[in-house]
């Protein structure tokens, strides 16, 4: 009993090392799901190296073999350690750039939905193109309540000493509209073309239309999108990542909502 502690405390640790690099070797070869080289080499680096340990707490290899061969192992562990830490730091940053450029696309997104909400409040629908969306935001107008006087003051009401009217006033003069982007409203931002890395001129998906609910009732519906890989399609040669089919939207063609794919 004794000495199957000693060996269990003297194998244990190389043992689950051996365990880890055979696990990552076997999913580094898995086909269809797709490691890097490194990966694949750090991981027989491992059962390799778990080996070598194995062998020396059993007696099997002498302390004498190890030091002569040692620089076999351990020069390309060395490098392998230092490409995984390169790997991990060019993953930190990539998911920097990422959320940087995500950040700027759902403000431009909550633009689009700002302008759509304020051709619906005139024209009763949203529109289904940027064309017609941003020749509205230059050139519509939009009633506006004017009030002279306290309205609060029923007495003064009541009197005729306040004053309602609604005006036409210019969509471009309103405060909440100044800020837009007019002329690059429908561009998606940081899309590039990755050999010139200069602007490809991709636009958002726009789409609007109208959806029947359960009573029966046309409610206007929009949507406006755009691919991950569209925006970050230049960092994919440096990179090598991003999920090229996953979608951010503003908007749903299947729900009647306004709401972001970030639930804002």
């Amino acid at each position: 009993m004794k000495n199957l502690s000693y060996w269990i405390s003297k194998l244990l640790i190389p043992s689950l090392f051996a365990l880890a690099g055979l696990f990552m070797l076997f999913t580094g070869l898995k086909p269809g799901k797709y490691q890097s080289a490194l990966y694949v080499f750090s991981s027989f680096l491992m059962v390799a190296g778990s080996a070598v340990w194995i062998l020396l707490v059993t007696g099997k290899l002498s302390m004498p073999w190890v030091r002569k061969y040692a620089a076999l192992i351990f020069i390309p562990a060395l490098i392998v350690m230092g490409g995984i830490v390169y790997s991990i730091r060019q993953s930190i940053r990539f998911e920097e750039i990422k959320v940087e450029r995500e950040n700027v696309i759902k403000n431009r997104l909550l633009k689009i939905r700002e302008a759509q909400l304020a051709y619906k409040e005139v024209k009763g629908e949203f529109a289904n193109n940027f064309s017609a969306l941003i020749d509205f935001l230059k050139n519509g107008k939009t009633f506006v309540v004017k009030v002279d006087g306290n309205i609060d003051d029923t007495l003064a009401v009541a009197q005729g000493r306040v004053k309602i009217d609604s005006i036409w006033v210019p969509i471009l003069g309103l405060k909440y509209i100044e800020t837009f982007p007019l002329d690059s409203l429908r561009y998606v931002p940081f899309a590039l073309d990755p050999e010139t890395r200069k602007p490809s001129g991709e636009e958002f998906l726009l789409e609007a239309g109208k959806l029947e609910t359960p009573e029966g009732l046309q409610v206007p519906v929009f949507a406006a999108s755009t691919n991950y890989g569209i925006f970050l399609e230049d960092l994919l040669k440096e990179y090598g990542k991003f999920s090229v089919d996953s979608v951010i939207q503003v908007g749903s063609m299947t729900e009647p909502t306004t709401n972001g794919s970030w639930r804002n």
